[in-house]
């Protein structure tokens, strides 16, 4: 197997993605009956996000401390975080009721809810048992982030079509439901790359601030771009009644007697969105929430100061920075 540590190569290759997605299908090539469902997830892509963090924060924390890395057990943890975020994007399909995901059917569009349902927790279970067999601070940081995770998707579902949901608590929903688990990767990093407190602190933080400026391009996303192209469900969000930042703001624009409505009814027409994204668009309410996401993917940058150069630094950076300028 080809060493992961060249990331110069693997980051113009692909093939550090490759080599995770491969460590998976061998993890779960045992898993009996549910083995369908999961290579039909892996096979769906996915910007692997978390597991690359993981990655690179793990040897540029080796690269600052001068500790050494063994690829095997870089691997497995970091198909581990990925496993984690898949179960939790079936989860989340199903709870969302969106029959599709990257473009394919949704896995419980295909299997029916029950199947998916338990190949999720399986995920989870399988996931949690990796990371266990690397010591209890990785599995504890994992746990921790799949708890959080759920307190921040359940606090998030009570507050749907609220026309008072402020931006405070929108932060604190995203900060748990989204980040929690790229900042558990990226302190799982440090922790493999013997990073220390110090690191260990520094690429948490990192973890969280970015995460929560990739989920507030992403609630962008949901509103600006065609769903044939971000292979989402578009205005999913605000068709559920999950009020994201550009909405929160747009209750202040020529929108907001409209989304005052939608609350009151718990219901919005397909006229009263195109109105909403209108409003979003011409009235500066995207770009307030693409300003707030810089700011974040700035001060998560920040947070690398104490790392020496490196290539893996570099593509921390590099994810800060494309974080809030994509488009899918």
């Amino acid at each position: 197997m080809r060493s992961i540590v060249d990331l110069r190569e693997a980051s113009s290759s692909r093939t550090l993605v490759s080599q995770i997605e491969d460590r998976m299908t061998k993890i779960l090539s045992d898993s009996g009956n549910v083995r369908p469902m999961l290579s039909y997830l892996i096979s769906t892509g996915g910007k692997r996000m978390r597991p690359l963090l993981f990655v690179w924060a793990a040897k540029a924390c080796a690269e600052t401390t001068g500790s050494s890395l063994d690829d095997d057990s870089v691997l497995d943890v970091a198909a581990a975080f990925e496993m984690v975020h898949l179960a939790s994007l079936v989860h989340d399909d199903i709870i969302d009721q969106s029959p599709v995901r990257r473009g394919r059917p949704a896995v419980h569009t295909v299997w029916g809810i029950h199947a998916a349902v338990l190949a999720g927790d399986y995920l989870f279970t399988r996931a949690n048992r990796i990371a266990l067999g690397y010591g209890m601070g990785i599995a504890s940081l994992m746990s921790q982030a799949i708890e959080l995770t759920c307190e921040g998707e359940i606090a998030q579902n009570g507050r749907l079509f609220q026309a008072d949901l402020t931006e405070r608590e929108y932060l604190s929903h995203i900060c748990r439901k989204t980040a929690s688990l790229i900042g558990a990767a990226c302190q799982a990093g440090a922790i493999m790359g013997g990073g220390g407190p110090l690191l260990e602190e520094s690429l948490l933080r990192f973890g969280v601030e970015l995460g929560c400026a990739f989920q507030i391009a992403d609630d962008i996303i949901d509103i600006t771009s065609p769903g044939e192209t971000s292979g989402k469900t578009q205005f999913n969000d605000l068709r559920r009644g999950l009020w994201t930042l550009p909405l929160i703001f747009a209750m202040k624009s020529t929108a907001g007697d409209i989304l005052r409505k939608a609350c009151a009814r718990r219901s919005i027409s397909t006229q009263d969105i195109l109105l909403v994204k209108k409003a979003c668009l011409e009235e500066g309410c995207i770009d307030r929430a693409r300003q707030s996401a810089l700011l974040l993917a700035r001060a998560a940058e920040s947070r690398l100061e104490p790392l020496k150069a490196s290539d893996a630094k570099t593509a921390l950076v590099k994810t800060a920075r494309k974080a809030v300028n994509r488009r899918f």
